[in-house]
Formats: structure tokens, sequence, C-alpha cells
């Protein structure tokens, strides 16, 4: 089987002249398959769809000849039962958005397991409802783990939920980085998902976790990502390849399983433009090598 090779529509390319090129661009690097994240156009308002956002959005995407991915806008936060209503709302609506525009997994962060008990009951439950809502909308969900909790939480969340709809997406930058900083092996963590594993989240760092991400989170979301480059410092999303994550090695776990998913190159796409026909080579080659091994 041929592997999917995606890319990432950047977040501020909601002009549409933009989103063209990008996706032009895209096509002719070779790759197969893009990611949007939902909050990139205002298709939601308040919770409710904003179908004339959508319509022209679905026009757009039919001019490429894409297989396309959703990613959920940053608001999202199913732990959160002081506005859980509305938080049901935009996820109901992203899956809707996801359905009439044929964007299938749609990606869902983790976050941070916390203290309280009912709300991480209810985190539960509110992704086995997404699942099984979105079941019926034909798109899958996938739940992302993030670089500030370890990777096992996720695949427990997946494994309680137990619907077939409900899968893991691996994001090798986040663990990477959470490997070093909570000292544990990242291979050995990405073995464990492979059960549950629909989507990859391809990027790159350096490994240095900044920990502004956790002290102090509006000052680490201002820091120059200039100065973060420069400084390796934490989740900098450089393409795949472009840092220390073990890309072999983890292709050739990879060509041990069946894996039939999009293999997702999440990164700075701005900043990284004239090197998307690279990015695409490297990764298709280096999953077809994985797979000669196993």
């Amino acid at each position: 089987m041929t592997p999917t090779i995606g890319i990432n529509l950047p977040n501020g390319s909601y002009d549409p002249d933009a989103t063209r090129h990008y996706l032009s661009t895209f096509q002719k690097n070779g790759f197969d398959a893009v990611e949007i994240c939902l909050d990139t156009y205002p298709l939601i308002v308040d919770g409710e769809i904003c179908e004339l956002w959508v319509e022209y959005v679905g026009r757009m995407l039919k001019e490429f000849p894409f297989r396309y991915s959703g990613h959920i806008g940053r608001g999202l936060d199913l732990r959160d039962l002081r506005h859980k209503e509305k938080h049901r709302a935009v996820l109901k609506a992203s899956i809707d958005i996801c359905a009439r525009l044929g964007l299938s997994p749609l990606v869902l962060h983790y976050e941070v397991r916390g203290r309280d008990q009912e709300a991480e009951r209810y985190f539960v439950e509110a992704h086995r409802e997404a699942a099984e809502y979105a079941e019926q909308r034909g798109v899958l969900i996938v739940v992302e783990n993030i670089e500030v909790e370890l990777v096992e939480p996720v695949v427990e969340l997946v494994a309680e939920v137990g619907e077939p709809n409900l899968r893991m997406a691996f994001d090798t930058g986040h663990a990477f980085l959470a490997s070093h900083y909570f000292n544990f092996d990242f291979l050995e963590a990405f073995k464990k998902t492979l059960p549950y594993l629909a989507h990859l989240h391809l990027s790159d760092n350096t490994g240095i976790f900044e920990e502004l991400r956790i002290a102090d989170r509006p000052k680490y979301d201002f820091l120059p990502m200039g100065y973060r480059f420069e400084y390796g410092r934490g989740d900098i999303h450089l393409p795949p390849t472009f840092g220390k994550i073990p890309y072999p090695e983890l292709f050739s776990i990879l060509g041990g399983i069946d894996y039939r998913g999009i293999y997702l190159c999440e990164y700075y796409v701005e900043r990284f433009l004239p090197f998307g026909e690279l990015v695409q080579r490297r990764i298709r080659e280096g999953v077809l090598a994985g797979r000669s091994q196993a």
C-alpha cells in the first residue's frame, strides 16, 4: 500500500487566496493529504455553524485532489464543567463540519489529566459521546498526546472508552519533548500506542523542553519563534527529519504493522516553504525503507 503523506495548512491562511496558494504548492510538492485546523476560518460562531463559510471552504477544497483531515480548534476543553454545554456544541459542530467537508479523522487534544475526578469522568464520557456521534456522521475521532503529559494516559483513555471510532493520534514532537522532560523512552512509548494508532503527526525538535509551557503559558505563547528556533526551545515544529527525533527507528517500528493512516507532516510550513518537496520525499522514502526492514 502506497503511504499517504500529508501536510498541515498554516493557521494564518484564512485568506482564500493564501489557502489556494498553499494547496497548489502542496500539490506540486507531491503531498497526498492536507490537515485543516477548524478555527483557521470562522466556521463556527458561538457554537453554531457559519453556513456561508462552510459552503465556501467546501467549494475551495474540492478544487484540489487531496485527502483531508481536520484538527479541532484550540479552545475545546472537555474538562471544563462550567461551560460544558458550549464545548459540547462546538465539538458537535466540528464533527458536522468535518462530515460535510470530507475531513477525517478529526484530531482532538488530550492535554493534561487533572485531579478533579468528576471532570475526568465527564472527559471520558464526552469522548465516548463524540465517538458515537462522529461514527454516525462518518468521521473518525483521534486523540493526540501533548508535550505536557505522558503518552500512557491517552492510550488509557482510548482503551477505556472502547469505541472503534475513537483511536489515537501519535504526535512525535510532543512525545519526544515529554520523553526528555518526564524521563521515559520515546520509542517504547510509541510502541504502546500501536494497538490504537490511526493517525500520525510528524514534526521535529531538539528535545529541549521549554518550562514556560507549564509555568507561564501566556509568556510561552509570546516568545518570538526566531528566538525559539535559534535556541531550540520547546515545541518548535520543525519539519520532520530537521531535528533530533529518531525517525529511521520509528519508521522501522511502523514497518512491522499494517498502519493505514496519514503520515501528517505538521510543522511551520510558512517558515520552510522552499523545502516542501524535500520533506515529502524524505518521509515517503523513510516509510518505505521501514517497511523493507520488516
